[in-house]
């Protein structure tokens, strides 16, 4: 036989016969190449998800490989699908043709069945070290997963008597069935990880002896320091801040606000609140009053809509003056009307108005406890995530800085290099960088309910997503299909670049080279 030819069957040529062709891989100067880009959902993705490759496998309903997936950034899909606030949405190229992908129901999916598939007893091997992590929040959580699942013992310390943080505490129910944060705990806890509660570090135990007892020690204690007015009748019966009010109530208090509720704030805590009043018994009427315009309002504008829509009072441009008290216990409140100027807050004491309640919920933010760093006498590094660093910021941005501490802690314990958590592709694929044309069986069609059903409507920008369009274009029959994914046969390819061309994600490249 010649040099370069062999016998191929059918289905490569027809005829039952074997035939000899040549290997056109020899004469190829091009190599195709996946080269995946960034796509608009994976760049506005605050826990920087490799959205594209899960939603392909949950497109194949490939749930142990969609979880391998998403768990390489996210180990709490069933949490965050219901809190996130889908900033990966918002540039989601599909939205250019009829409707962004639902990205966080698929996400959420993927938790369910992670939730539901987890088998028990899956105690982790933890015998490289012992690392304490302070404050049980998204952060602290996340910290504790990635460093028990590379072989470390883990303790988390919490102040509260309750698991889980501001997840726990200052989420409403609505937002978060507690259900779903339970079976995250439980399975942490079958992991290995131990919980201390009722136990504040730097209090109840001292941060000398944690670095004394454990190999490291990370600090994601939250910001639960409620930020004051400083307003006449502050302290009055009947006034809430944010964080306790909706951490009595999610501990199964009762806050006894009854009547007219009046929130002050702007933020997501705000929010919160207000929908949360809302649903206590004997509550009558809540206002939300804000000191900006709607436009300057920091709360996420889904949140806002919805508090809305179940019959919250929004008011705009007032200012706080003070609260108007009978017997020690909060009456009303007065405002002033205020706008934002050049310079700032511009507040009108000539144009003021009262407000009658029985209930005020002061939501003006939240500020870090720094106090532990008192502690710090120690030479060794210090890590610290979460809201501690940040401020108040959401659980994606918590899950996301306990997954950089662990990864970071575990080059420091193990003497390897830091790593480069900047790596990221650079070109960012737009729609107009698309080749639709191409796109086999694109169908125009609104919101699926089927988890399935709605990751197939992802285009899959930048990376592969196994449309088949290099499969039927090539004219050497050199793309290979098994199980509903595609590969080279590089025997056979002789680099024409039609599949690069007519690629629709734009995901292969043209290389140089055999």
């Amino acid at each position: 036989m010649l040099s370069g030819v062999e016998k191929i069957k059918a289905p490569y040529f027809c005829g039952a016969s074997p035939i000899s062709v040549n290997k056109t891989g020899e004469w190829r100067l091009l190599t195709p190449t996946r080269r995946e880009s960034l796509s608009p959902c994976s760049s506005d993705c605050l826990l920087e998800g490799e959205i594209p490759l899960w939603l392909e496998a949950v497109k194949r309903e490939s749930w142990p490989e969609a979880w391998q997936i998403m768990s390489r950034n996210n180990p709490f899909p069933a949490l965050t699908g219901h809190v996130c606030y889908q900033s990966c949405t918002a540039n989601c190229n599909r939205g250019r043709l009829d409707e962004e992908v639902d990205i966080r129901e698929v996400e959420k999916a993927i938790g369910y069945w992670r939730l539901d598939n987890y088998e028990p007893g899956g105690k982790a091997v933890t015998s490289k070290g012992k690392v304490a992590v302070a404050g049980s929040g998204p952060a602290g959580l996340s910290c504790a997963y990635y460093l028990a699942v590379n072989g470390y013992a883990v303790t988390v310390f919490e102040k509260s008597a309750v698991i889980g943080g501001m997840a726990a505490l200052g989420i409403p129910e609505y937002r978060l069935p507690r259900t779903v944060l339970q079976r995250e705990l439980a399975i942490l806890e079958d992991m290995g990880i131990d919980f201390v509660t009722a136990c504040e570090v730097g209090k109840d135990v001292e941060v000398a002896r944690l670095y004394s007892e454990y190999d490291h020690l990370f600090l994601a204690t939250g910001a639960w320091l409620s930020r004051r007015a400083g307003i006449k009748g502050e302290e009055a019966e009947g006034v809430w801040y944010a964080l306790d009010f909706l951490s009595l109530v999610n501990r199964g208090g009762d806050p006894e606000s009854g009547g007219t509720v009046v929130v002050i704030g702007g933020g997501n805590a705000a929010i919160d609140s207000a929908r949360t009043a809302l649903r206590q018994p004997g509550v009558d009427h809540v206002s939300l009053v804000y000191r900006r315009s709607r436009a300057e309002m920091p709360a996420e504008p889904s949140e806002v809509e919805a508090a809305e829509d179940e019959g919250v009072e929004l008011i705009f441009n007032a200012l706080p003056r003070e609260i108007i008290t009978k017997n020690g216990a909060a009456v009303g409140i007065g405002f002033d009307y205020c706008r934002t100027g050049l310079e700032g807050l511009i507040v009108d004491r000539n144009r003021s108005f009262e407000k009658s309640c029985s209930t005020v919920i002061m939501a003006l933010g939240q500020d870090p406890d720094y106090s532990i760093f008192g502690q710090l006498k120690e030479t060794r590094p210090l890590y610290a995530g979460g809201d501690l660093v940040s401020g108040p910021a959401t659980v994606p941005e918590a899950i996301r800085a306990g997954r950089l501490a662990a990864f970071s802690l575990l080059a420091d314990l193990e003497g390897t290099p830091l790593p480069d958590f900047g790596a990221r592709p650079l070109k960012k694929v737009s729609f107009e960088d698309l080749n639709l044309a191409a796109k086999v069986n694109l169908q125009l069609q609104q919101k699926q309910t089927l988890p399935f059903e709605e990751a197939a409507r992802c285009l899959g920008c930048g990376s592969c997503n196994s449309c088949g369009v290099c499969y039927l274009f090539c004219p050497d029959l050199a793309v290979d299909r098994s199980n509903g994914s595609y590969e080279f046969n590089l025997d056979y390819c002789k680099g024409c670049g039609i599949c690069a061309e007519e690629c629709p994600a734009r995901a292969l490249v043209m290389e140089g080279g055999v």
